[in-house]
């Protein structure tokens, strides 16, 4: 029988820091003892609390069945709770229960440490055969002999190699299955999105209408590529007209369940939260602050009081409130039908502003810290509109080349 470690914090003089080593009630997969290690504690007070927090942790990992052992599905609920705690959007937490929920349902009573690659490898196939979940009203959700997409069956996959790459960094499992699987390939998707022609047409459209409501949203969608809810959370304190900036650090979220409205964090940390606006923008902005006033006044003390949450939004209703970010995303669809376009949301106005600018020779750094992602993300999805100019980069270096060259 192994002799169990006392896990008291220990003092470390060389690294001038506080460490403790305790053992897993979960055993390696062949039965020997587990040990889990944490240091860096300033004092020992801290030690202390981090040594309960991490049993706390280590005992709810057991099945529900009571047999202590870490199964497929407490590895899941691991990780989503950890998400929660970490204040993720409720409509990614929303994903990941889904997602979740796909590998509970094949292997949520397994042992942990039981899920192998080759056991992922057969899912995945079998899927993409038949799977695909349809809602029938009074029947609830219920699997089909239809394909799943490779997009769900992926969604799947990353849940799960996310969730068991926690459990492995806390030491609760040696390896992580997903992390050797193979998901399916990604089918290309065709991008919908709208050239600059097509955008001039739909400004034009909206400039006909009387409120400045509507114009005012489309030339901040098309002028900032910026995502819905980032454009409905705006305040006039976010704005600079006179020197024509934006600075983006929140969003409108809607609760998928409940479709709540809350303001969160921008969905990325912004490398560039302050952006320009173009002077037409700032223009209806200027239209637009007149226009709200008038309705304010009309309100009279049904207006959204001082430090309320809709306090001082840029679009609201004529009752000051917030617009729900999946009216926005109806009302494009529908204003660019009536246009004569093709049908499209604002998420493909954001995209269209991206395809412009980078066709433009817009640096993508730029576009990437106006769209409030990272470089490498833009070149990814816009690899097929950034201009090659391989012929410009052999003339331009072979000239600095000979530039150097005597006679």
């Amino acid at each position: 029988m192994s002799r169990a470690t006392v896990a008291t914090p220990k003092f470390d003089a060389k690294s001038g820091a506080w460490h403790f080593v305790f053992d897993s009630i979960h055993p390696n997969p062949d039965g020997s003892r587990r040990q889990l290690r944490r240091r860096g504690f300033p004092t020992k007070k801290a030690a202390l609390q981090a040594l309960d927090r991490a049993r706390s942790e280590d005992a709810a990992l057991l099945a529900p069945t009571g047999s202590g052992v870490l199964t497929v599905a407490a590895v899941l609920e691991q990780f989503i709770r950890t998400k929660q705690l970490a204040g993720r959007a409720p409509n990614t937490l929303e994903f990941y229960r889904w997602a979740g929920g796909l590998a509970t349902a094949r292997w949520g009573g397994w042992a942990a440490d039981r899920l192998t690659d080759a056991d992922l490898d057969a899912a995945y196939l079998e899927m993409l055969g038949a799977g695909r979940r349809q809602y029938r009203r009074g029947r609830g959700t219920t699997a089909t002999t239809a394909p799943m997409s490779a997009r769900s069956v992926q969604g799947m996959h990353k849940t799960l190699k996310a969730a068991y790459a926690l459990a492995v960094s806390k030491g609760q499992l040696l390896r992580n299955p997903a992390a050797l699987a193979t998901p399916p390939e990604m089918p290309e998707q065709l991008r919908r999105w709208w050239t600059p022609e097509q955008v001039g047409r739909f400004l034009d459209f909206v400039g006909q209408l009387e409120a400045t409501l509507a114009l005012g949203l489309v030339e901040m969608l098309i002028d900032t590529g910026g995502r819905r809810g980032e454009v409905l959370a705006l305040r006039w304190e976010d704005l600079d007209l006179d020197a024509g900036t934006a600075t983006v650090t929140r969003q409108l979220v809607a609760d998928s369940a409940t479709k709540t409205l809350t303001y969160r964090r921008t969905k990325r940390p912004r490398s560039k939260a302050t952006i320009g606006l173009h002077p037409d923008t700032v223009a209806v902005l200027r239209r637009r602050r007149v226009e709200q006033a008038e309705h304010r006044l009309k309100m009279g003390a049904g207006w959204p009081a001082a430090g309320s949450a809709d306090d001082g939004l840029v679009f609201t209703w004529p009752t000051g409130t917030a617009i729900h970010p999946d009216v926005l995303t109806r009302s494009i669809r529908r204003l660019s039908v009536a246009a004569g376009l093709p049908a499209l949301t604002p998420h493909g106005l954001r995209h269209a502003f991206a395809s412009a600018a980078l066709a433009a020779r817009v640096p993508v750094e730029v576009v990437a810290a106006r769209l409030g992602n990272t470089a490498r993300v833009v070149q990814e999805v816009y690899a097929h509109v950034i201009p090659a100019d391989d012929a410009a980069a052999a003339r331009l270096v072979g000239d600095l080349y000979r530039a150097t060259r005597s006679g």
